[in-house]
């Protein structure tokens, strides 16, 4: 006869964060295969991500916010791009959209305002933009692969016919640059303080020609004094002091898989973007990975990130279960901390477009999510809210055997959860459910159910969120 042997075993969840790299049939309790929509903060889980109605700032830095106006009937916001300006002394910042029509529109961040359109030009995808005093006046410079390069001065937009059309815009050392691919994988540079002059000789405008193998040229950033372009599948860095005959170009990086444009963002002291393999960090010397426990992603060409609060924030396309369900651009929105290395990411919206807003005091990340039969613009929150429904909040514990192949019981469940809360308890693959209500006090969930495998769920339909670690009462059978 053989003899059956039960001991009891205490099973704290840690939340210590996302962890993607390690089998979850082995991965420590402390750890999640799984988060969608929770943030962890000291310890507890809340649910401090969210988008409300985008808003823009009051003019005397107060801080105080005011809903932009309600977007253009039918726009469908592709690109927002953030136009620093100044008038009569005063902040004038806007706000420029690009529609998937390719139309442009604008509107104040510091004051209230409507929409506006700009007349006589439209730009394709792919496009770029960057602030730039020309003139003494302050513009907005604009291209894109399918589109003339031109200057956005105030309302009033100029066509550049003379310049070619490039695939970004960025401006270094008082030139402008501009990248430019396909049959011409070159990257060019206005004169210097203009602009407009691109005519090419020893004293005026030029451009570099790549000849080797790493493809397109993507984008140019500049960096603690130097430009990098970033193409395809490398980093080259360009010393662009005085006079062009003195410029030099040397390779830095190779990357074994493709960079994407529109991920590469400067984040403070290091330049994030996003390859085939995987998110990478840039210090201008070296490109490291980043983001280890980024989910697998599903599709890249629309990823796009952005750089606010400290963090790097990814609009990707990943394989997140349930909530991946309908059509999306990207559904998922990753938000990694620089200096902290934490990752958490909201899920179940159609993140289209990002910008950074930091200008006078204000900073602000602004999102544009596409639905059915609509689009709205949002500014972050930490309302755990997406323009005012919440968002379905889940955090899974790794499911397998506890590292033994005998009978775990779970007899409980004991946490504190100051708004409701869903506990599922997963035996064997099948699902108890037990809902919490909100309290501040600790709750004790009663389970009684067995299985050889086990795993824990905590769901949220609030908004706002704080739960403590759970504890987990086992007795494991042995024979």
């Amino acid at each position: 006869m053989t003899a059956v042997r039960t001991s009891s075993r205490t099973q704290r969840i840690g939340f210590r964060g996302i962890k993607k790299t390690t089998d979850e049939s082995v991965l420590d309790w402390d750890y999640t295969p799984e988060m969608f929509n929770y943030r962890i903060e000291n310890g507890t889980l809340t649910g401090g991500l969210g988008f409300s109605g985008a808003q823009g700032f009051a003019a005397n830095g107060s801080g105080a916010r005011r809903d932009y106006p309600a977007l253009p009937s039918g726009v469908f916001v592709e690109d927002i791009f953030h136009y620093r300006r100044r008038a009569s002394g005063a902040y004038d910042d806007r706000i420029v959209i690009r529609s998937s029509s390719g139309a442009l529109y604008y509107t104040s961040v510091f004051s209230q305002d409507t929409w506006h359109a700009v007349e006589g030009y439209t730009l394709s995808s792919g496009a770029s933009a960057v602030s730039y005093n020309y003139g003494g006046k302050d513009v907005l410079l604009m291209c894109s692969p399918d589109s003339a390069f031109a200057v956005l001065d105030d309302g009033t937009v100029k066509e550049v016919l003379t310049a070619p059309r490039f695939s970004s815009v960025t401006v270094h050392n008082e030139r402008v640059y501009g990248t430019l691919n396909g049959e011409n994988n070159q990257l060019w540079f206005s004169d210097d303080f203009d602009p407009e002059n691109w005519n090419v000789s020893g004293d005026e405008a030029g451009y570099i020609s790549f000849a080797d193998e790493c493809g397109d040229a993507l984008a140019a950033v500049s960096f603690l004094g130097y430009l990098y372009i970033f193409r395809e599948h490398g980093i080259y860095r360009l010393t662009a002091y005085g006079d062009q005959s003195e410029f030099v170009l040397k390779k830095l990086f190779t990357a074994t898989g493709m960079i994407y444009k529109r991920t590469i963002t400067l984040c403070g002291d290091r330049i994030m973007f996003l390859t085939d393999e995987g998110v990478y960090a840039f210090d201008g010397y070296d490109a490291t990975p980043a983001v280890p426990e980024l989910p697998k992603l599903t599709s890249f060409k629309n990823c796009v990130g952005a750089y606010y609060d400290g963090a790097y924030w990814l609009a990707c396309m990943t394989n997140i279960g349930e909530l991946a369900q309908g059509l999306y651009v990207n559904n998922a929105l990753v938000r990694y901390d620089i200096a902290t290395g934490d990752m958490c990411m909201m899920a179940g919206q159609n993140f289209v477009a990002l910008c950074a807003l930091r200008s006078h005091g204000a900073s602000d990340l602004l999102c544009s999510v596409h639905f059915a039969d609509s689009c709205k613009l949002g500014s972050f929150s930490e309302n755990g809210r997406v323009f005012g429904t919440a968002t379905q909040k889940i955090y899974r514990t790794p499911y397998g055997d506890l590292s033994s192949s005998a009978y775990k019981t779970v007899r409980d469940v004991t946490l504190t959860t100051k708004y409701a809360l869903e506990v599922r308890v997963v035996t064997d693959g099948e699902i108890h459910s037990y809902p919490l209500a909100a309290s501040d006090e600790p709750q004790t969930v009663f389970v009684g159910k067995s299985g050889k495998k086990i795993g824990l769920e905590l769901r949220s339909a609030s908004g706002l969120c704080f739960v403590t670690q759970p504890v987990v009462r086992l007795d494991v059978t042995r024979q």
